[in-house]
């Protein structure tokens, strides 16, 4: 008998998050199988040298619908999200941050407005719903960034930067990319906006970061950033 496909896949890069991956049975595995749809977790590991991979690995071990990839080196965060949409099962593909500042229990928020709008893509927008916990530079720069993007890309969405976006996945899969920081999550949702993606935005709350220490550099991500805008999709 064929085995049933999940209908969402939850995909989560992560790079040194053992602080954070010790209390994924409570903070991550509880809410999603509560959470009334059948998920896969992908955990896409950039070559983490504090036991990040092992402890996800003994987490999961009990959990069949729990993958790990695992890279021989550090790799780059786009890196990490391409070698996991490759092994995405699901009809739906949703990114999460390896320190959950989006709560999973939002991604059935995501879920039902894709499936009720026919969505391509549905992001959760904390301009929308809100900022918890970020320090004024983060936030400062989070507003800067994205008001560029938005000039540059289209006024009538919010998240450009945020990771946490729900793709149905032939149309993300029908995507190529060629950023490697953290801009990939604004250069996913342009291309799919100049591919004609359906696309919605709905409220969630961003927590700033409790535990571990954050991979951005933000002058080379303003960069990035700056560099999207100049050059377009």
């Amino acid at each position: 008998m064929k085995e049933k496909l999940p209908e969402v896949s939850v995909v989560i890069p992560c790079l040194n998050e053992a602080p954070n991956a010790v209390s994924y049975g409570e903070t991550l595995f509880e809410p999603l199988e509560k959470a009334g749809f059948e998920s896969e977790i992908i955990f896409s590991d950039g070559g983490s040298s504090d036991g990040t991979a092992e402890i996800i690995e003994r987490l999961s071990a009990a959990r069949p619908g729990v993958r790990l990839l695992r890279s021989k080196s550090v790799s780059s965060f786009g890196e990490s999200i391409g070698r996991a949409i490759t092994a995405c099962e699901g009809e739906y593909i949703v990114f999460l941050e390896a320190d959950l500042s989006f709560s999973p229990r939002d991604i059935s928020k995501l879920l039902a407005a894709a499936k009720k709008g026919d969505y391509d893509c549905v992001c959760g927008s904390p301009f929308l719903g809100g900022f918890e916990g970020l320090g004024f530079t983060r936030k400062a720069l989070t507003y800067f960034a994205n008001l560029l993007l938005r000039l540059r890309f289209g006024l009538s969405l919010t998240s450009y930067t945020q990771i946490f976006k729900l793709f149905r996945a032939d149309a993300l899969k029908s995507l190529d990319f060629e950023s490697a920081g953290f801009s990939l999550d604004a250069e996913l949702l342009a291309k799919g906006m100049a591919r004609g993606f359906k696309i919605a935005e709905v409220p969630v709350i961003m927590n700033g970061r409790k535990l571990g220490r954050s991979k951005m550099n933000a002058a080379s991500e303003i960069i990035n950033c700056l560099k999207l805008v100049i050059k377009g999709v």
